[in-house]
């Protein structure tokens, strides 16, 4: 018999976000997201890990980040955000299958298991049980993190942040919103289930830990966190290095253009293998920015 999960048994001890600041927060010390740039025969772009959450009384980028927005003439990022409801609504509407049941793809124990956090958390399972697996797992995710104490991206999160600073310039979209959805869905359930499992463990701590190593800028850490997921070596494959090489490529080409680039995507794509390594490899000169 499978063993069942338990609060007070396994889940991991609660980590606390740092208590809002006297002082701005780009002016502490532990506020330094990792910042690389990227040299091409005198111009010089950015590559910046950004995330879909902030914390009570974040609402800047730190000032070198801020400076290299300040420089770039165009700016490079997965989608275009924030997502206009009209593009979204009508993709998350065809995915919903209504005689269809997230529930009954669940095995007995891990159903249980989720109606338990349902109950106890409070969280509107009812309304997501005709999406995707995927999909259902994902909101779970961001609704945890809020309640352990992240602001959402409707807030000051630093993608937004980004995006908010360039909003005026050009984008280049490296994967679109249908891409995305396209690729999400067509994770295996195996990993979906698996992803399900860490979260009724970590009980949204995995976004506090991430969070908390990205404010740090230690990629060390994230790309530990990332490397030991529930996902299969296979869909690690095709939801970070595939798309990291085919993204490598069009930004190579804009930077070959002459455009003066910052490249804000989720730091799972600037590990030790990721966006930096690729665009070293290809004869830029990629320097990771102290400060």
């Amino acid at each position: 018999m499978t063993a069942r999960f338990t609060a007070h048994e396994t889940a991991p001890p609660r980590h606390r976000l740092p208590a809002a600041p006297d002082t701005p927060p780009a002016a502490q010390a532990d506020y330094r997201p990792a910042l690389w740039s990227v040299e091409h025969q005198g111009r010089r772009s950015w590559l910046f890990g950004a995330l879909p959450w902030s914390e009570a009384g974040v609402t800047a980028l730190p000032g070198p980040v801020q400076q290299a927005l300040t420089e770039s003439d165009q700016l490079a990022s997965e989608l275009r955000m924030p997502v206009a409801p009209s593009e979204a609504a009508p993709l998350l509407a065809a995915l919903r299958k209504p005689d269809a049941s997230f529930r009954t793809t669940l095995p007995a124990d891990l159903l249980g298991d989720f109606d338990q956090l349902c109950k106890q958390q409070g969280l509107p399972c009812n309304a997501l049980d005709s999406l995707p697996p995927f999909f259902v797992v994902a909101a779970l995710h961001k609704l945890m993190a809020q309640k352990a104490g992240l602001q959402s991206q409707e807030q000051h999160s630093s993608m937004n942040l980004v995006h908010r600073a360039m909003k005026d310039k050009p984008l280049l979209e490296l994967e679109g919103l249908q891409a995305g959805f396209q690729l999400l869905q067509s994770i295996p359930e195996a990993d979906q289930q698996a992803l399900l499992r860490r979260l009724l463990i970590s009980q949204g701590q995995d976004s506090v830990q991430s969070y908390a190593a990205w404010r740090r800028g230690d990629m060390a850490a994230m790309q530990a966190s990332f490397e030991s997921s529930a996902f299969t070596p296979a869909t690690r494959e095709r939801i970070q290095r595939e798309r990291d090489q085919a993204w490598s490529l069009k930004i190579a080409q804009r930077l070959r253009e002459g455009q003066r680039l910052f490249v804000a995507v989720a730091p799972a794509h600037l590990g030790s293998e990721g966006l930096p390594a690729l665009l070293q490899a290809q004869g830029f000169k990629v320097t990771r920015v102290a400060y």
